[in-house]
């Protein structure tokens, strides 16, 4: 076996490390490890059969750095699979101990072929002492080498399997000449985002978080991959070369800042369509994934570029050119109806006209329904299909359990995309099964980590669990994130009894569009002070704005806080006629609680298909759904 100190080529079994060149050897092939996860190998080796401590890898491979656990995690993925299938074996992990290099499992090829005769000096070995540890262990029930053999492996927890490489996608640079090409240099990156989701093996950190404008050229890439929590940036640029578009595309480790691959491709304008397929394939050849075989874009370039044009303001923010942008992309899915990204952002706009009233709900569900029906036909599309079926029966509706089928199957084909997951998420929120909501929507977050709308999301579900210190950090986290939170902050300080800070958080300045609801949140300080005026006037003011009747879900809380059941149940009965996508959403706030046990609640609920016993046969399996193994 190597002595404690490995010379410069060390030979086994199935590999050999070269510590000169920082590589282990196999198959004919040399496999450079990154610097830091050959110190962790090599002192792995320089240490053979001794447990080796988490925090003992820390103090010697990076001192007095600042590092976590994931780190540690990613340098094991590294060396595992640099060792292949044959070797990776040496390397053991014992849960919650550390690292074990098993010198037996890796079986120095060198030591196989010595004899004796060419090892004088443990020919000459001390056999006494070896007949004597036999004679002990006979003595004492063999007890000495069972402790000396270690546990028996099968009886040990199974080892936790590595993570799994976390990228982030970054929104191309536009150093074209006019500058003119910000569609192409948002929407090839999303496109090829889009597509690495579907590897298996590969965490993608969702559009909504990457693409922040907040990440700009000042942070750096350990920074920007502190933030999300990505392993890898893959970045790039858009340039004009002699009448080409080049396309150069770099992937960067977040935590040395080293670019471990680039790409430079030249291309027509009208022969943008293989990029973003050809880009992620590369990508999934450097983390040795399932290479994604380059697909045959059912669209034209000129349709290609249209539908890049009519998502990107979209994308920016801009929803006042929703039905202009459906116009465009209804146009190109008639055209290309197996281009699968345009008709999964036409169905995302639908729901979105539907939300902001350009559309009845019953009108965009024929327009869904539709277009899910045509990703059927396309290579691919299954997942796509069952997504936006999935939040068309959660959403506009009200047909839980088949939501509860499509995001099941939608997952199943496509896990970790975080759409599916927060569809998930608040599906189990509206089965009441609370517990359930927060692994999904903390599964949306850890890929779309500063998404300030999946943090409210989690904070309602914390709110409804009881959770109100997570609550807390969730609302905290909304308030870093966006320009609201406040007032659910106050909320939460008002159900923990702190009254003086949830008032000191309704007196601060908050974003005009809010104020309105100001009044709906110190009714509801005003009755858990016991302030019986206070609140009554408050609640008369609120109800008074509701002319048209657009937060009759609201004035309903305010008065089923104080059990006045008749009044709440009217504004509910209102909010059904006018809203009732919005009361179904509402329905499981625990500002209704003291309304669950009247009657005519009971029988609302069993109408909306809401009642326990209705809710109860629905499934709805988060480990299953967050495993990957849906079917």
């Amino acid at each position: 076996m190597p002595s404690a100190v490995p010379t410069d080529l060390l030979t086994y079994r199935h590999f050999s490390v070269d510590v000169s060149r920082g590589a282990v050897l196999r198959d004919g092939e040399a496999y450079t490890l990154r610097p830091q996860s050959f110190r962790v190998l090599h002192y792995l080796l320089s240490h053979p059969d001794r447990l080796v401590s988490k925090q003992e890898l820390f103090e010697q491979i990076w001192g007095e750095a600042v590092v976590t656990d994931d780190s540690l995690a990613q340098c094991l993925v590294d060396i595992r699979r640099a060792l292949g299938e044959s070797g990776r074996g040496a390397v053991k992990t014992v849960p919650r101990r550390g690292y074990l290099f098993q010198a037996a499992e890796a079986g120095a090829a060198a030591d196989a072929a010595e004899t004796d005769q060419e090892r004088p000096d443990r020919r000459a070995g001390p056999r006494w002492f070896v007949a004597l540890l036999v004679l002990l262990a006979a003595l004492s029930g063999w007890w000495l080498l069972d402790v000396r053999r270690g546990p028996d492996p099968a009886a040990l927890p199974a080892a936790p399997a590595e993570p799994a490489p976390v990228i982030a996608v970054m929104p191309f640079a536009d150093f074209t000449a006019g500058q003119d090409m910000a569609y192409l240099a948002y929407g090839l990156p999303e496109e090829i985002l889009n597509t690495l989701t579907r590897l298996q093996g590969l965490r993608v950190i969702s559009r909504t978080s990457s693409f922040l404008p907040r990440f700009s050229d000042q942070k750096t890439a350990r920074e920007i991959g502190r933030e999300l929590g990505a392993t890898h940036l893959l970045e790039g640029s858009i340039r004009e070369h002699d009448g080409m578009l080049r396309i150069t595309v770099q992937l960067i480790e977040t935590r040395t800042g080293h670019h471990s691959w680039s790409e430079t491709l030249d291309r027509r304008q009208d022969d943008l369509l293989r990029v973003q397929s050809q880009l992620a394939a590369a990508v999934a050849d450097r983390f040795r994934l399932t290479v994604i075989r380059p697909e045959e874009q059912a669209v034209t370039a000129e349709d290609y570029t249209r539908y890049l044009r009519a998502i990107h303001p979209f994308r920016q923010g801009e929803l006042g050119g929703l039905s202009a942008a459906a116009l465009t992309l209804e146009g190109v899915v008639q055209r290309n109806p197996m281009f699968l990204p345009a008709a999964d952002a036409l169905a995302e706009l639908t729901f979105w006209r539907v939300y902001l009233g350009d559309l009845s709900a019953a009108e965009g569900a024929v327009r869904v329904r539709a277009l899910a029906q045509g990703m059927r036909a396309a290579p691919s599309g299954e997942a796509s299909a069952h997504g936006v079926l999935a939040e068309l029966a959660l959403r506009l509706e009200n047909d839980l359990p088949g939501a509860a089928a499509h995001v099941a199957r939608a997952l199943a084909l496509a896990p970790n995309t975080p759409r599916y997951l927060r569809i998930a998420g608040d599906l189990a929120y509206a089965l009441y099964r609370f517990p359930t909501a927060i692994r999904f929507h903390q599964a949306v977050i850890d890929l779309d980590p500063l998404c300030s709308a999946c943090h409210v999301a989690q904070m309602h579900a914390y709110i409804a669990a009881g959770e109100l210190r997570l609550a807390e950090q969730a609302a905290r986290r909304v308030m870093e994130l966006s320009r609201g939170g406040h007032f659910t902050l106050a909320l939460v300080k008002i159900r923990q009894g702190a009254f003086d800070a949830a008032q000191q958080i309704l007196e601060m300045k908050i974003p005009r569009k809010a104020e309105p609801y100001r009044q709906f949140y110190e009714a509801l300080l005003c009755h858990a002070r016991g302030d019986e005026p206070c609140y009554r006037s408050r609640l008369q003011a609120f109800e008074a704005g509701q002319g048209e009747e657009e937060e009759a879900v609201r004035v309903a809380q305010l008065y089923a806080i104080d059990g006045a059941s008749d009044q709440a149940l009217a504004w509910i009965a209102r909010a059904r006629q006018r809203n009732q996508t919005w009361l179904l959403t509402s329905l499981p706030d625990p500002l209704f609680d003291r309304l669950r046990e009247d009657t005519r609640w009971q029988q609302l609920l069993t109408e909306l298909g809401r009642s326990p016993q209705q809710l109860d046969a629905i499934t709805l399996n988060a480990k299953t759904l967050l495993s990957g193994d849906a079917t």
